[in-house]
């Protein structure tokens, strides 16, 4: 009877797109999360309608299908959030509905409401303008970010040489003011397809009242049912497009010292954390460059088969090793992270953090959140960092940040 169910209901959701079903969600105060895996063309929409959102121990393999998103400042021992999936709803390219899964059945009281949501939802916006899909933006006026940015550079590249540390990465905010008229689910749509290469997601997050939406190019760890299991090391940034906006050619790409010196950190700092579990049996491959929105970047990829070691858990004790990599906090890690809370000067929240879905089709895939913004009571929050080394110069870091600020805005966003 259950199965039937089941069936009933998702022929019912099949009348509806994703963007419409994360919209009825949103309105109904349900967790929700929207997203697209790295060079792929499925979408995936997953919904909390039982739980809300309840704190656990990032342990992936105990898990049930869900999402979990964790701030920047997070221990080992703490928890993280997750919003169990008790629907998880597979988009072809195309739109079309592919398969629900852990779908409590048509007659579930939650399910009901969100289907009456979803057809008030539908049937406003017929005959209406499709909404624009771009933030209208404005800046709100702030004169002295480029000079605080610039100055605790300064005092970053002096503690290096005081041998405070060797590497520290150094992040800002940009924040502009948007219309009741944006569409988030549409914007994240616009990302999933300028971006292929990325993990594009939207989460609604009810108890903070903000949604996160972004475009991440890192993966911290993923775990894949066959027991592979994957990480990378990403540092270093160019520009990928010329002045007059052709894409420069991979051949072309030269890399500085600075660059290739702060992608090395990164590496070694993974190949350590191997170390502290006495793993050796990985395949490291790179750096190689890769292109990220309107950046290029040095990467090194490192895989494990967790099969052939009888180690089902590594994906979760990597995960607690690794953050904060320092691709986003620095090296060592535990002076540079004191740096950054002393001189940043702002909470981080889920910028730099990781998000992703756990035990999706018994999958599992943990990002850094980078290239992201955070929407909340009609501000719009742009985060972006760089990594600076011994050699950096203020001006440059602060151009890094506003390129990786520019690879949201230039999609989603005009007027700024």
């Amino acid at each position: 009877m259950i199965s039937t169910h089941i069936k009933t209901a998702q022929s019912i959701l099949e009348q509806f797109e994703a963007e419409q079903l994360w919209e009825a969600a949103k309105e109904l105060g349900f967790p929700c999360a929207l997203w697209k895996l790295p060079h792929t063309n499925e979408i995936k929409l997953l919904i909390s309608v039982r739980e809300g959102i309840r704190n656990c121990q990032p342990d992936l393999e105990k898990l049930s299908p869900g999402f979990v998103i964790s701030p920047f400042h997070w221990k080992e021992q703490e928890n993280v959030l997750f919003m169990e999936g008790d629907i998880i709803a597979v988009y072809a390219e195309n739109g079309l509905l592919q398969q629900i899964e852990n779908l409590p059945g048509e007659e579930h009281p939650e399910v009901i409401r969100l289907v009456n949501k979803a057809g008030e939802l539908k049937t406003e916006r017929t005959g209406k303008s499709a909404g624009d899909t771009s933030l209208l933006l404005s800046s709100l006026p702030d004169h002295d970010t480029k000079a605080r940015f610039e100055r605790t550079v300064e005092l970053a590249v002096s503690a290096i040489r005081q041998k405070q540390f060797h590497k520290v990465v150094l992040s800002r905010t940009k924040e502009l003011t948007y219309t009741d008229q944006f569409q988030p689910a549409k914007a994240f749509q616009k990302l999933a397809k300028a971006y292929p290469h990325a993990f594009v997601s939207l989460v609604n997050l009810p108890d903070q009242k903000e949604l996160w939406l972004g475009a991440s190019p890192e993966a911290l760890v993923q775990q894949k049912s066959d027991g592979i299991f994957k990480t990378m090391s990403l540092a270093g940034t160019q520009k990928a497009k010329d002045e007059e906006g052709n894409l420069i050619a991979k051949y072309d790409i030269r890399w500085g010292q600075k660059e290739i010196e702060e992608q090395a950190l990164v590496s070694r700092y993974i190949v350590e954390c191997f170390k502290k579990i006495r793993l050796r049996e990985y395949l490291e491959t790179g750096p190689k460059t890769v292109l990220a929105g309107n950046l290029y970047h040095l990467r090194t990829d490192f895989e494990v088969d967790t099969n052939a070691l009888n180690f089902p858990e590594l994906s979760s004790v990597m995960l607690r090793l690794l953050h904060p990599t320092s691709a986003v906090c620095g090296v060592p890690k535990i002076p540079s992270l004191q740096f950054l809370s002393e001189i940043e000067g702002y909470d981080r929240s889920f910028y730099s953090g990781f998000l992703g879905p756990v035990q999706v089709e018994g999958d599992s895939n943990l990002f850094v959140n980078l290239r992201t913004v955070r929407l909340k009571d009609g501000i719009a929050t742009f985060y972006a960092g760089a990594g600076i080394t011994e050699d950096s110069i203020p001006e440059r870091e602060w151009e890094e940040t506003e390129l990786k600020c520019d690879t949201l805005l230039k999609v989603i966003g005009k007027d700024f």
